[in-house]
């Protein structure tokens, strides 16, 4: 190699060493100025990972609004994890959740738990309706994701540099509707001696028809209702879907933490949705709620099978598809983790 060609590349050695040694030393300058404030200001996320070892809690429990959701008819308006801390007097359960929260923002949350936390098990709840194209490409995400990019295991400038680009997903509305579209076609499913093959031919030959599969014409309300039964819950699961990596994650740390694992299978309106879809439709329902207790309780994990527990009587929303249960919902799933964990 010639001489000049060795000073040149010692040259740019030394710029990139110094380039690199600057942003060391920004990251550092950033990380105790501005960051704490970034993180206190758009990152609520970081301050439920922080409970567990603020409030002392053994058990952490992770869900979305189905653990606050109350009707307001309800004497008892305790939340799940409430009625939980109640009917386990040896142990303090720390609530870990937050409205439209899935697998994968779980494991930024449970990732970030400080590591002398008194943590001692997780209760993960596992809502059927996050495997589904229509949850997944939610308008919800981006406000979820911009959170999730502060809770990388990153350096804290870089991560401000993916904030400042917008390094994370920020669809326009049109561009969620295709995602949401292309994904139901694709999502197939296999049902003997049944006419459709995905939730896109399903829910457009409903729609279109305006008559239920027992040959009724309710209202459209109905109709819209039954609906969003089809793009929430007609999909077949496998491992290729994003929530089932999340969910392969969870169980990974959980087994490094040392932490006993309990993943909450919720209820849906089993009831309602075979009045309006037919036995099709919970068919599938039983074959994915089945696929995640074969998958998960063969790696140890302690997995509650509610999701047909609550009656169609304790769902106090009736135009679209939740998990909001009266107290008589609420009591039966804390009821059923409490028993697990015993």
């Amino acid at each position: 190699m010639k001489e000049n060609t060795k000073n040149t590349l010692r040259k740019i050695g030394m710029k990139l060493l110094l380039l690199i040694a600057v942003l060391a030393v920004l990251d550092v300058l950033y990380y105790y100025t501005y960051y704490p404030k970034d993180l206190k200001e758009q990152c609520s996320l970081i301050n439920l990972s922080q409970k567990p070892a603020l409030e002392g809690g053994d058990i952490i429990y992770l869900g979305e609004s189905s653990n606050h959701s109350f009707c307001e008819a309800d004497s008892d308006q305790r939340y799940i994890c409430m009625m939980l801390d109640d009917l386990l007097p040896d142990h303090k359960v720390c609530n870990l959740a937050k409205d439209a929260c899935h697998a994968g923002v779980f494991y930024d949350i449970m990732w970030n738990i400080p590591q002398e936390s008194a943590v001692k098990t997780a209760v993960v709840t596992v809502n059927m309706r996050s495997f589904s194209s229509e949850w997944i490409n939610s308008d919800l995400e981006t406000a979820l994701q911009k959170e999730q990019v502060l809770m990388k295991q990153a350096p804290a400038l870089y991560k401000r540099l993916l904030l400042a680009f917008k390094g994370y997903t920020h669809w326009t509305e049109e561009e969620r509707g295709h995602k949401v579209r292309k994904d139901l076609k694709r999502q197939r499913f296999n049902i003997p001696d049944f006419p459709y093959h995905n939730a896109s031919e399903w829910d457009r030959a409903l729609g279109k028809s305006g008559m239920l599969f027992d040959g009724t014409y309710p209202s459209w309300d109905t109709i819209a209702l039954a609906c969003h039964y089809i793009k929430d819950f007609a999909y077949q699961l496998d491992d290729k879907n994003p929530r089932i990596k999340d969910f392969d994650r969870i169980v990974k740390l959980c087994q490094e933490r040392g932490w006993k694992l309990v993943f909450n299978i919720l209820a849906d309106n089993m009831d309602q949705i075979e009045a309006l879809v037919g036995p099709e439709l919970p068919q599938l329902m039983k074959q994915n709620n089945q696929y995640i207790m074969d998958r998960y309780q063969s790696q140890g994990v302690t997995v509650i099978d509610n999701y047909n527990v609550v009656r169609d009587a304790d769902f106090f929303e009736r135009d679209f598809p939740t998990e909001h249960y009266t107290q008589t919902g609420r009591l039966t799933i804390a009821r059923n983790i409490a028993e697990a964990i015993r």
